[in-house]
């Protein structure tokens, strides 16, 4: 493209002609003139009018005007550029003062900056020729050659942007000396072009798969991932689909998509799911990764940190990649990487988004006749008597008016996320600021949460050699409110009585004694609840480069977290209605008489935590060495303070209106404190090596000092190394095409635990009700006096559980790195597991905390990317995660108490030598007793009917010795598949998830899913085809068993789930200039869509909700819009 000097910024759209284009007549040519070619008279044009052109010189060839050139100065230059271009079907676009680009007139519309014809009087105010800038002009590609359209195009020194039209072409307004272009577009890799003196650039943009060239946080630093020589997996998250995901949780955006990292379920509103990497490797003590979060520590909730802000989460999975933070990385590392501005112009984003829930996977309740029979059937009385019934329930009976209990508790669920944010950056100040509201209300009557979050992050470049940053965050969170009780209406009969009155007002009892209503006390205003939290969170830090020391800088981090929270329930005397019949048990005077009942409590809690950073670093290239050496001395401190307070009976006061408010109104009160603290120290070396861009090497040392450890343990040294080789950078590869990069991989490191709360290790003592020794010191207990008492025995030996682990892998991306590989192989050994002992009873205790036995950890991840399809307007790119781990406890008590040469398992807690953690250990069940078992039922007591166990001993009859391990709780392996396809302006992503089982693994109860009954009540509503003398099945018990210690009701909780679903699209029309949008997107997502899975009723990672009232895993459908202005 033939370009002239241009000086200002150039605006495509703002056309001079667009209305002559479209409400004038068409100009003809002049008759007389002479043939020439349109480039010969645009130079006439030119020469004689000071006119500079931009055009495309294809555009021109072969194209000639007749129109008169004589007397040009006698006539307005449109008038001439008119009857030179219009015959030719081309148009000219005004751009400023003297300066035009020419386009064919029928691709007007593809220019994405359109505005009105420029006055002359606007014309005139343009900079003269001469100003220092110009136009740039390009074409932005993929690799394959195709073009990318909507590609942001920003020039840093101007601060102009705009975007490439259909077939990727810009042009935009540059600096003459020294500017650079940056070029980013969803799914391809930013770039940024310098330009030089170039008038046009050609640039290609490599696809965000080439995963190899990502950089990844490592630890007080960064590094590429091609450079380094440890296990670490990286999820986008800033304008990927995951972002569009409905999540109030940082750690949703990674389930499913890190090999060897289980993410559980997020059931309740606003909930927190469970996170594990690598398999368990401690008995007892924390197993929760470590969580960074722009570089330094956090101790604050994950639920503060607001996912809108999220821009990448890294995931440090081996020793090399954690070790640097040694003291509490044994479980690994998630590092987050939040916001920030981008360079050009500031872009105001929003982002909003609105759902609905329902629960999937509900358990079949009973109907009516189902209960009934199951009644009788379980007491054994005439079938299809009623005459146990209840006088409510048997009026319901006789009106035909049944309850689905679950219906009755649950309701459509919604949540709600809204999200404005600011940001922008120069080449001296970069910022972010954002705000955001988050609304769940779960589908449980009663389960909600809101959240307001505000984040503001500011850094600026103070001189050539200091930098400063500072980041602020406030969040409330309220979680008040009592949810449903799923146990309950899981129980309940479907004649049960729910209202007293044709008013709406519950009934507690709706069988009249003992079996509460689920919804008592939700919203009846019979209870009050309060649970609101407030975080605030400073990151600030100070970054100097030594100017006399190239390479040379020190950053100083300071971060400091607050928690305040105010959590409390109330209990008014109404709660306490007495059992029975009758509307007179909810009468004022009867209540009244209650108010002794009332009862309460209130606690604020304020968690305050710091961390402070001093990091030298000294990185530097000598030939083909590249030295990166890093020096860390780090501190944090962690103090906990409560106040609570307990106030019941009422009576006195007369009234219990103020609930939680009137606490000190109550005749018995009880007030506490408590306040806990623990601090760390560390100091940390680390050297990370390259050598001609083929051989690596990471290496550090770390000493740790905890104060939870006893006086004789408080330091740990851990140290860590990795090796690489990249292969493909030898010579023996370089004609090997079908490799473009692989690179092998080598790491061996120690990290420690801390994972124990403070004063573990000291001996403790209680006074007062809380534990103390009691003295009466009159026959009537009216006077009575507490002494000190000691609660826990000391143990100064007490310290690091440590885990050394090595770790092999290989990195490869294939076919032009339309493929990437990446496979870890690992083991790991944990030695000296805090736990808590169990110890003789004769010794006044029962338990201590102990650090003994070891836990060996092994297993494979693999994570391979594909771009299966690119083309102009379709793209299509998969993402396979297959990770499997096994563990086995080799050592625990050291105890041979049997003399047969083994160490003795611990049966009471489920640990077994030489066997993996979660073992099941119990009566094998082979059946259900029928009434021709008669030699089974004269041996056990058995009834037909009853569950059938496995004589696994020899020895007539079923006896403790014929319990066996029946399987594990953890599960086989785990696998996801994730596919983003992109046809045009629509974009479509989709994840299945699974966790599979295998005939021993991964195995719970389920007593949604077998008759848990009692002897007392008919407690379980959920409908399966029990045992009768009828149908006499051999799967389900009959009715009229009530289950024992032996009976588990094991069932297999592998499944596979359609997790995530986003359809997006993505607006490209020149109409978005006019709304000075930049970016505009509409989406519609689902989460927890479709399950597949034997496990009957409820979710099968959250196993048991009968027994457990948990709150069941939601499937959520959600729409919305991302805008950028």
């Amino acid at each position: 493209m033939k370009v002239h000097m241009l000086k200002k910024r150039l605006l495509i759209a703002s056309l001079c002609l667009l209305g002559c284009m479209f409400n004038c007549p068409a100009v003809q040519a002049q008759a007389g003139g002479k043939k020439v070619s349109i480039e010969e008279a645009l130079s006439q044009v030119k020469k004689i009018y000071g006119t500079q052109f931009v055009y495309d010189p294809d555009l021109l060839k072969g194209k000639t005007t007749s129109y008169s050139l004589d007397n040009l100065k006698s006539k307005n230059v449109e008038d001439v550029l008119k009857g030179i271009l219009y015959p030719n079907n081309l148009v000219f676009l005004y751009v400023k003062r003297n300066y035009y680009t020419i386009v064919p007139k029928e691709r007007l519309g593809e220019f994405p900056s359109v505005k009105a014809p420029v006055t002359e009087k606007e014309r005139e105010r343009e900079p003269a020729p001469g100003a220092e800038v110009r136009m740039l002009s390009g074409v932005v590609l993929s690799d394959a050659g195709n073009p990318v359209a909507g590609a942001s195009i920003t020039a840093r020194n101007t601060g102009k942007g705009t975007a490439t039209n259909s077939k990727g072409e810009f042009t935009i307004s540059v600096s003459s000396r020294n500017d650079v272009v940056t070029i980013s577009s969803v799914g391809f890799k930013t770039q940024e072009v310098p330009i030089g003196s170039q008038p046009v650039i050609k640039v290609s943009l490599s696809a965000a798969t080439a995963q190899m060239d990502e950089v990844v946080v490592i630890g007080y630093g960064t590094a590429k991932r091609k450079d380094f020589t440890g296990a670490v997996a990286s999820v986008k998250v800033e304008d990927g689909p995951v972002s569009m995901l409905p999540s109030s949780s940082p750690l949703d955006v990674l389930r499913g998509n890190v090999s060897g990292l289980n993410i559980g379920v997020a059931n309740s509103a606003g909930s927190q799911p469970s996170m594990l990497i690598r398999g368990q490797n401690s008995l007892s003590g924390d197993l929760n990764p470590l969580i960074v979060l722009d570089g330094v520590i956090y101790l604050g909730s994950l639920n503060d940190i607001n996912p809108n802000d999220i821009a990448t989460v890294d995931v440090l999975k081996d020793a090399v990649s954690a070790s640097v933070y040694g003291s509490r990385s044994a479980n690994g590392v998630i590092a987050i990487t939040t916001k920030k501005g981008k360079r050009g112009k500031p872009s105001i984003n929003l982002n909003a988004s609105y759902g609905v829930q329902r629960w999937q996977n509900r358990p079949v309740m009973m109907n009516g006749e189902q209960w009934i029979r199951s009644v009788n059937d379980r007491n054994s009385y005439t079938a299809g008597s009623t005459n146990w019934m209840k006088t409510g329930e048997l009026e319901n009976y006789n009106n035909g008016r049944e309850t689905n209990w679950l219906d009755a508790i649950t309701r459509t669920g919604t949540f709600e996320n809204y999200q404005a944010a600011v940001s922008g950056a120069s080449e001296n100040v970069n910022y972010y600021l954002s705000s955001s509201y988050n609304n769940n209300r779960g589908i449980i009557i009663g389960d909600q949460y809101d959240r307001i979050s505000v984040l503001s992050k500011v850094n600026a470049k103070i001189t050539k050699w200091l930098e400063l940053g500072l980041d602020g965050a406030y969040n409330v969170l309220d979680y008040s409110g009592i949810p449903a009780n799923v146990l309950s209406a899981e129980q309940m009969s479907p004649y049960g009585v729910m209202y007293r009155d044709d008013q709406g007002h519950l009934e507690k009892y709706p069988y009249t004694q003992s079996a509460v209503n689920p919804l008592w006390g939700v919203q009846d205003g019979t209870t009050g609840n309060l649970d609101r939290r407030q975080n605030f969170r400073l990151n600030t830090y100070a970054l100097v480069s030594v100017p006399w020391v190239k390479g040379l800088s020190y950053r100083l981090n300071y971060s400091a977290n607050l928690d305040k929270n105010e959590s409390g329930a109330f209990y008014y005397e109404n709660y306490y209605v007495a059992e029975g019949e009758g509307i007179e048990r909810y009468s004022t005077a009867v209540l009244n008489g209650l108010l002794s009942k009332a009862n309460g409590n209130l606690q604020n809690t304020t968690n305050f935590n710091y961390v402070i950073d001093n990091i030298l670093n000294y990185k530097n290239t000598f030939g083909r060495h590249n030295i990166d050496l890093t020096a860390v001395a780090t501190r944090d401190f962690t103090r906990n303070e409560s106040a609570n307070i307990i106030g019941s009976d009422f009576a006195a006061n007369g009234n219990s209106l103020l609930g939680i408010w009137g606490l000190s109104k109550a005749t018995v009160q009880q007030n506490a404190q408590d306040v806990k603290q623990r601090a760390n120290i560390g100091y940390l070396a680390r050297l990370n090596y390259e050598y001609a861009n083929k051989y690596m090497l990471n290496a550090s040392i770390r000493r740790d000092g905890a104060s939870v450890f006893g006086s004789n343990t408080k330091w740990g040294n851990f140290g860590a190394v990795g090796v690489a080789w990249r292969i493909s950078g030898e010579e023996f590869m370089k004609n090997l095409s079908l490799v473009n990069d692989l690179k092998i991989k080598l790491s061996w490191g120690q990290n420690g635990n801390q994972g124990i709360g403070p004063y573990g290790t000291l001996a403790t003592v209680v006074n007062g009700l809380s534990g103390g020794y009691r003295y009466e010191f009159s026959n009537t207990g009216s006077s009575i006096l507490y002494g000190l008492a000691q609660s826990a025995l000391g143990n100064n030996d007490l310290g690091w559980e440590k885990t050394a682990a090595w770790n092999f892998g290989i990195e490869a991306a294939l076919l032009q790195r339309r493929i990437f590989v990446d496979l870890n192989l690992y083991t790991s050994k944990t030695t000296d597991e805090l736990f808590v002992r169990e110890i003789p009873i004769m010794t006044g205790f029962k338990s201590i905390n102990a650090s003994m036995g070891e836990v060996d950890n092994k297993g494979l991840e693999l994570s391979v990317t594909s771009v299966n399809v690119q083309r102009k307007d379709f793209n299509w790119s998969t993402t396979l995660n297959y990770w499997i781990n096994r563990n086995k406890l080799v050592h625990l008590y050291g105890t041979d108490s049997d003399g047969d040469g083994k160490e003795d398992d611990d049966i009471a807690n489920s640990l077994f030598i030489g066997k993996s953690l979660g073992a099941i250990y119990g009566y094998e069940q082979i059946g259900i007793v029928q009434t021709a078992d008669k030699d089974y039922i004269a041996l056990n007591g058995a009834a037909p009917g009853d569950p059938k166990y496995n004589d696994i001993d020899g020895v007539p009859g079923i006896s403790v010795n014929d319990r066996k391990i029946l399987g594990y709780t953890k599960e086989n392996f785990r696998m996801s598949l994730g596919n983003t396809v992109s046809y045009k302006n629509f974009e479509l992503y989709a994840l299945v998830s699974g966790i599979f089982g295998g005939n021993d693994f991964y195995l719970k109860s389920n007593t949604g899913a077998y008759l848990s009954r009692t002897n007392r009540f008919n407690d379980n509503s959920i409908y399966v085809p029990y045992w009768t003398p009828e149908n006499p099945g051999n799967v389900y018990p009959s009715a009229t068993y009530s289950a024992d210690s032996r009976f588990l009701g094991l069932q297999s909780r592998g499944f596979v789930r359609l997790q995530d679903v986003v359809l997006s699209y993505t607006f490209r029309q020149p109409w978005m200039q006019h709304l000075h949008l930049s970016n505009l997107r509409l989406f519609v997502s689902g989460k927890n869509l479709a399950t597949f899975t034997h496990w009957e009723g409820g979710d099968p990672e959250l196993g048991n909700t009968v027994k457990d009232n948990t709150i069941p895993v939601p499937t959520t459908y959600s729409f919305g819009f991302t805008a950028r202005f």
